[in-house]
This record gives C-alpha cells, sequence and structure tokens, in this order.
C-alpha cells in the first residue's frame, strides 16, 4: 500500500532532532529525525517517521470487523479506544467507530487496570475533565496535581483515588535504555534528593513536575525522555561519516559541527574522536537568515582567522578549527552554528539545490538622472540641487520632510521620493521576525500600525504576510549592531512579550502585545524602535526658522529646567528633547513628533476613544500651519504638534461629549 499525503508539500526526511508538536499524531516532545516540511510558511510541519509514513488503511485488533481508513481532518473527534480527542485518525465509515493514530501505531492505553502497581482495585482510564468533588487532585502513585495538563487519568471509583496514566508505566520503577544498569525511580520534583540535578540529563531540559532517578548512580532524567528515549545510535551521512552513539552522562565537551561548550550526553564516533550535540545533528547545509542579507553556507571547518559571530547579543568568538556558517560573498561574516539556526533567526527551509532567485531592483534606470521605480507610473528626475524645500513637502515613502537631502520627483505629478527611499529593496529581511519582509507601496494609502514602534503611519511599508507583520520604512532600516548617538555603545535587538523599559522615554512595555528593544550588553541602557527612529534634525518648525537638533540630556545642568516654546511647561534636560542650537529654544519631543507625525495629510483615521463614553470617530490628519492654532475638542488647549486630527463622529454610544473637531493627538485626554 502506497503512504498517504498528510501535507499538501513533499515531506523531506531528516535526521535532525526536533522540539516540538508533530502535525501527525499531535503528540509534543522531542521528534527524533522523522520528515519534515521544507516550504516557506509550514515550517511547524515536523512528523514522526513512523506518522509520516502510516498507510492510508489498516486492520486493526481494536476493531476487526472492518478496516479503517486514514482521515486528515481539522476538527476533533474522541478515540473509541481511549476516548481522548483527536484530529487525524482512522475511521470505519460503516460502523463509525474511530482510533487515535497513538492507539493505532502502538499498544492502547488498558481500559481498565486489573492488576497494577498504582493500586489494588480496578481502575478505569478516563478523560480528563472538570474536577469532581470527592475525588482527591493529586495523583497517588507521584503526589502531582492531574487535572494540571489535559489528556487521560485513571480512576478507582471505590477509592475516589486519581492516577496519571503514563504512572502506570513508570510506578514505582521503570528501566530505561539510556540507564541499563539500574531501574529509574518515579519521583516528584519536590521529592529528589537535593543531590540530585535540576535538569535532564539527556536533553538538558528543566523538570516540570516529575523526574526519573537512580539515587546509585545520581541519574536523573525528565518525563519526555522516559518516554520517548533518544536513539542510542545515529546515522547521519550529512553530519558524520561513521555511525554516532549516545554517551549518557555529564561531560565537558567542544561541539565539533557547532564549537560550542556542552556539558552532557553527547553523540560522538569513538574512531575519530568526533563529538556533537544531539541539536547539532543534520544541520542545514544553505540557509537565510535574517541577520544578512545573502545566503549562508555551513562549513565544517573555517580555518585560521579572527572571527566574530554576526548574531546579535552573541557578537563571540567563531573558532575556525570547528563547524560555522559563512558568506561566499562576504568573506568577512561568520555565524556560529548554534546561532544562525535559532528560530527566531533562520526561516526553517533548506535551501541546498535550489537555485538563488535574482534581486529584483526597485527601478530602471533609464539615463543618468531618469528613473522608472516600481511604485510610480512616470519616470522620476534625480534633484541634485542642494535647495531647501519647505517643510511641508513630504516623501511619499517615509512621509518625512525633504529638505536638503537628495530627491527624486515626477515632472508631470507630485510625487517625491528621497533618494535614500528610492533604493529601499523590494524585499529583505530584519531581525525582527526569520521570514522575509516584501515592500508595498501601500498605493491606498491606508494607515497601518508598525509592528515595532506601534506608531500609525501611511506610505511605503514592509510586510510579512505569513506573520501578518507591517512594518514602517524607518523601523525595517535599523539593524545590529545598532550604533546610536545616544549611548557609547553598540545595541543589539531584543523581542517578545515581556515588560521592559526605554531608558530615554522610560516608557514601559506590554507583556500582551510584542515589544521590540535594542539592548545594550555592556551597561543597563535599552532603547525603544519608537525612540530609535526619532529624526536627529528637525528642518524648520513653527516655533523656530532654526533646524531642531535631538538632545540625548544635558547632564550638566543641575536642578535646572528648561520651558517648552510650544506647551510653555517646563522641559526636563536630564532627558530627551529638541533644542536649536542657534537660538537655544528647547521642545518636548511629544511637541514636535506626534503620533501622527507619520501620517500623510490628508489621510482619514479611523480612532476608538473611551473617554466620557465609547466613541468611534474617524480623523483626518491635517497640517497644523494655521496663525492661530486651533483648540482642540478633548483637552480644550491649543493643538501644538505640525500634524493634528480634524474628526467627524462616525458613531456615539454616549453622547456626553461631541467629537466633532480637533483633537491634538491619539492619546489626547
Amino acid at each position: 500500500m502506497e503512504m498517504v499525503e498528510f501535507h499538501k508539500h513533499p515531506l523531506l526526511p531528516v535526521t535532525r532532532f526536533s522540539f516540538g508538536s508533530c502535525k501527525g499524531c499531535s503528540s509534543f516532545g522531542y521528534i527524533y529525525g522523522g520528515y519534515r516540511c521544507n516550504e516557506l510558511g509550514c515550517e511547524e510541519y515536523v512528523y514522526h517517521k513512523e506518522c509520516a509514513e502510516l498507510l492510508p488503511e489498516i486492520n486493526h485488533s481494536s476493531h476487526p470487523d472492518h478496516p479503517l481508513k486514514l482521515l486528515i481532518r481539522d476538527g476533533e473527534s474522541a478515540c473509541n479506544r481511549c476516548g481522548d480527542s483527536f484530529k487525524n485518525g482512522y475511521f470505519c465509515s460503516i460502523c463509525d467507530f474511530k482510533l487515535d493514530i497513538r492507539c493505532a501505531k502502538g499498544p492502547a492505553p488498558l481500559l481498565i487496570l486489573e492488576n497494577s502497581n498504582l493500586h489494588d482495585h480496578p481502575l478505569h482510564l478516563v478523560k480528563k475533565s472538570i474536577y469532581e468533588s470527592g475525588y482527591d487532585r493529586k495523583c497517588k502513585a507521584c503526589d502531582i496535581d492531574v487535572y494540571f495538563e489535559i489528556g487521560l487519568c485513571y480512576k478507582c471509583y471505590e477509592c475516589k483515588l486519581v492516577f496519571h496514566e503514563e504512572c502506570d508505566k513508570f510506578f514505582p520503577e521503570a528501566n530505561h535504555t539510556s540507564h541499563p544498569q539500574h531501574p529509574l525511580k518515579l519521583l516528584s520534583y519536590k521529592a529528589a534528593p537535593k543531590y540530585a540535578d535540576k535538569k535532564c540529563l539527556l536533553c538538558g531540559m528543566g523538570f516540570d513536575q516529575r523526574l526519573h532517578h537512580c539515587d546509585i548512580c545520581n541519574f536523573s532524567i525528565c518525563s519526555r525522555c522516559m518516554s520517548n528515549p533518544p536513539p542510542l545510535v545515529v546515522v547521519s551521512r550529512t553530519t558524520h561519516e561513521h555511525q554516532l552513539h549516545l554517551f549518557p552522562r555529564r561531560m565537558d565537551f567542544t561541539c565539533n559541527a557547532c564549537g560550542m561548550q556542552g556539558n552532557r550526553s553527547p553523540y560522538f564516533c569513538l574512531q575519530c574522536n568526533f563529538m556533537i550535540h544531539r541539536k547539532c545533528i543534520d544541520l542545514p547545509r544553505v540557509i537565510n537568515i535574517n541577520r544578512h542579507n545573502h545566503r549562508i553556507s555551513y562549513t565544517r571547518r573555517l580555518g585560521h582567522g579572527d572571527w566574530k559571530c554576526g548574531v546579535g547579543l552573541c557578537s563571540k568568538k567563531v573558532d575556525g578549527f570547528y563547524g560555522a556558517y559563512s558568506c561566499s560573498k562576504c568573506p568577512k561574516d561568520v555565524f556560529h552554528a548554534s546561532c544562525a539556526t535559532r528560530e527566531d533567526v533562520w526561516d526553517m527551509i533548506e535551501l541546498e539545490g535550489t537555485p538563488e532567485e535574482p534581486e529584483e531592483p526597485p527601478f530602471v534606470v533609464i539615463d543618468d538622472n531618469t528613473i522608472k521605480h516600481f511604485s510610480h507610473d512616470h519616470n522620476l528626475r534625480i534633484n541634485k540641487d542642494g535647495g531647501m524645500l519647505h517643510e511641508s513637502i513630504l516623501c511619499q515613502a517615509c512621509v518625512f520632510q525633504i529638505c536638503s537631502e537628495l530627491f527624486y520627483n515626477c515632472e508631470e505629478c507630485d510625487f517625491i521620493l528621497h533618494e535614500k527611499c528610492a533604493n529601499l529593496p523590494r524585499k529583505k529581511r530584519h531581525l525582527c521576525d526569520s521570514l522575509p519582509f516584501t515592500l508595498d507601496t501601500n498605493s491606498e494609502g491606508e494607515a497601518s500600525k508598525c509592528y515595532l514602534c506601534r506608531q500609525d503611519f501611511t506610505g511605503f511599508r514592509y510586510m510579512c504576510l505569513n506573520r501578518d507583520i507591517v512594518l514602517d520604512v524607518r523601523c525595517s532600516s535599523l539593524s545590529e549592531p545598532f550604533v546610536h548617538e545616544s549611548h557609547q555603545h553598540p545595541l543589539y535587538y531584543t523581542g517578545g512579550y515581556c515588560m521592559s523599559k526605554c531608558t530615554a522615554c522610560g516608557d514601559c512595555t506590554n507583556r500582551e502585545i510584542y515589544s521590540a528593544l535594542f539592548n545594550c550588553d555592556e551597561c543597563d541602557f535599552r532603547l525603544g524602535f519608537k525612540c530609535a527612529i526619532l529624526p536627529h534634525k528637525v528642518m524648520r518648525h513653527r516655533y523656530d526658522d532654526h533646524p531642531l537638533c535631538l538632545s540625548y540630556s544635558e547632564s550638566s545642568v543641575d536642578g535646572e529646567y528648561y520651558w517648552c516654546e510650544a506647551c510653555e511647561t517646563k522641559v526636563n534636560p536630564r532627558k530627551w528633547f529638541y533644542t536649536c542650537k542657534d537660538c537655544g529654544v528647547a521642545l518636548h519631543i511629544s511637541c514636535v513628533v506626534g503620533d501622527v507625525s507619520y501620517v500623510m495629510p490628508g489621510s482619514v483615521l479611523s480612532v476608538a476613544r473611551l473617554a466620557g463614553g465609547l466613541k468611534f470617530y474617524d480623523g483626518e490628519v491635517v497640517p497644523n500651519t494655521s496663525i492661530c492654532r486651533p483648540i482642540c475638542t478633548v483637552c480644550n488647549s491649543r493643538c501644538k504638534l505640525p500634524s493634528i486630527l480634524q474628526c467627524n463622529p462616525r458613531s456615539t454610544i454616549f453622547l456626553q461629549l461631541s467629537m466633532t473637531g480637533y483633537v491634538c493627538s491619539l492619546g489626547c485626554h
């Protein structure tokens, strides 16, 4: 019989170890080898070897009357054998009998345990549900809460006791292939002896609530490695020409594949004195990463040289006598194998044997002064006059002043681009995600919110469609090491759902929103993207005819305050602010760059505000250039920012306040 097609793309056989959920049987843990999808956007599709090779039809002892057919489906069903929920499995269309893959490919858990080490009475296999009154919450075998995880458990109806399903296999002790000398005792983490290691000897992960321990040898492993032991022998021709054997013990070693240190359970080849981390087995040969613009290739030895890793906060020495990644076009750029293959760096696509796509240029050169840019219907001509344009003339890509920079303009309409913006690549990679981004010209002019600085903007944008991520061109241009005038050390990108604080503005990030910062690994300095993209110089402002320069604090000013020319309140000189070096004028950053400063005038923002009741309104961004500044409808003060919102109510639930009129900013209250 032929294998069933589990996935829409061909699956690639691998010997690499991966950690996650098998898309076939949905079990979570280590997958040793197996199959994976090598298409962009499908990097999570990993399968056990036996799951990917399942037959489309089987005969099974649990249902001897009819054959069972394998169905791949999105909805969930309940297994008639164990009662657990599943998606992919075997079905009998005649009897409506359902069997999950776990029960189909291996010994199914017994529905009733008659003679068990767990308990004297019969135990019944049931699906975990809401805790039932009268039953003990904790497993009588390991003293751990049974309802902490979903799945199956055993119950004694007579004694009102519950047991984990897996405790039947391992209580009070069981043998393991990686430690054949003695059986391993099942212990709760709290009951583990103090001398025991705090991490699994095999995979190096911390213990959850239980562990399996040999008190004779001080050998401890986690539940995942106990139920799903790593192979004792691995054959991976892309890794080494000989068999690799597991050496299950604590030992310090240098991995031949990546040159980094390890401290437990390597795989080794005795005749070659070759040792390797389990995670470095079957490293990909050619890959793309978000820290480099070209493909990089794995080499088993770099050779002599003073190398440093090009991935973020690592920047450590790369030993040329071990394996690493390098770029054929940029000989000085090398990367640790363990850094380059991180999930937040590598897009998980192997490119060996795949021809490289030619880079698509953003424009076609017509002559020395004229280009045809892909974003515009007409030709654009470069302007090298060096004159100062009015501050209201904005680049269509970055929505910022052209000022005295080189630019391209259209002679048939008012389309204009900075020279640097005209050269923005059509495709690029960015630190914030491992997948590529595509430049979108946003011809409709709709406003988006940047994933990194969390500000509304129009103009060109980079989009990662697989992740639904949008970046403005300012944030997308920042790379690492990031050198900023405000700090003496290079900064490196970190992102995640965590609480952090920008040193410049003091804003705290939210655990519920993805937060991106540049961090210093030499001191406690952090810089958020909103502050990192602040323009160093603003040419012409309604409060001063000279350029305003960004000041990063004046530590020499002790106990004094400046006076903001816009809002007429104090400016703390020990914080960032804008100042005129000719006149000494000082302004708050929020009085120069507002939250609609990156939105093209004439654009409409749909806004929801909770102020005196929930209100929805459409606000058109308009320049604040009139001699008499309008009064804000919300805060009743004069609107001070260069761009403000002219609002019209769309729908109002509570009518205490009218939203018709002007609003200073989205954050006005």
